[in-house]
């Protein structure tokens, strides 16, 4: 179906592929083009998701050999469209062409990246503080990140969820969940243009405690 134009799959991932979405979830769909198509049309696109859902949607658009790429080291995007997302009628599943992924294998040089990130974030505050809400989106980030990576390692299977750093067994508790909700909503407001927040946190006591919660799954993964 539209292989003519260069459109290969038109799939659902995210928390729409997990089947639990709240009002807080994007639609996330995944566009297969084949390599060397050119620009696909996005209106193509919305037609075909428009006919099972009314949301618009957010369209991550992906060339042939960059999604192999994926599956065959392991990235653990690779994993979350093999297990959790699903294709729109007309289209195969992703399995079906890139079959199942390699292993992960990358977890602690990944874990070791994103703190690299989030303990940047302090710095950036104080210099620019006019970035807060952006600075803060990019923490939870990072927090998301590193309990979905480590999950690959710690738990029977890999959280991919919002929620995945509060499923870690053995390691510092993390900030409260409504601070770290905060953070979500300072990064929905950076991606989705919305309004941002009014930030009623401590900021720098949750950057301290989300940095001694990265060290604490950094020395469990170890």
């Amino acid at each position: 179906m539209n292989s003519e134009v260069g459109i290969l799959n038109v799939s659902i991932f995210g928390s729409y592929g997990r089947g639990n979405p709240d009002a807080f979830s994007d639609l996330d769909v995944l566009v297969l083009c084949r390599d060397g198509a050119g620009t696909q049309s996005e209106e193509m696109v919305r037609a075909i998701i428009a006919k099972d859902y009314d949301q618009v949607p957010s369209i991550s658009w992906y060339g042939e050999s960059k999604l192999a790429h994926f599956f065959a080291t392991g990235d653990l995007f690779a994993w979350h469209l093999y297990r959790e997302s699903y294709a729109m009628p007309g289209f195969a599943p992703l399995a079906e062409t890139f079959g199942r992924p390699a292993p992960y294998l990358n977890c602690l040089d990944d874990i070791l990246g994103l703190q690299e990130i989030l303990s940047s974030v302090p710095n950036q505050i104080s210099s620019n503080p006019q970035n807060l809400v952006y600075e803060l989106g990019l923490a939870y980030v990072c927090l998301r990140n590193i309990g979905m990576t480590a999950s690959s390692v710690l738990c029977d299977e890999v959280d991919f969820g919002r929620h995945s750093p509060y499923g870690l067994p053995g390691v510092t508790p993390l900030i409260l969940k409504e601070d770290y909700a905060q953070l979500a909503q300072c990064r929905h407001a950076s991606t989705r243009g919305t309004e941002p927040p009014v930030v009623e946190i401590d900021v720098q006591h949750t950057l301290r405690e989300s940095l001694a919660w990265a060290g604490s799954v950094e020395r469990k993964v170890r």
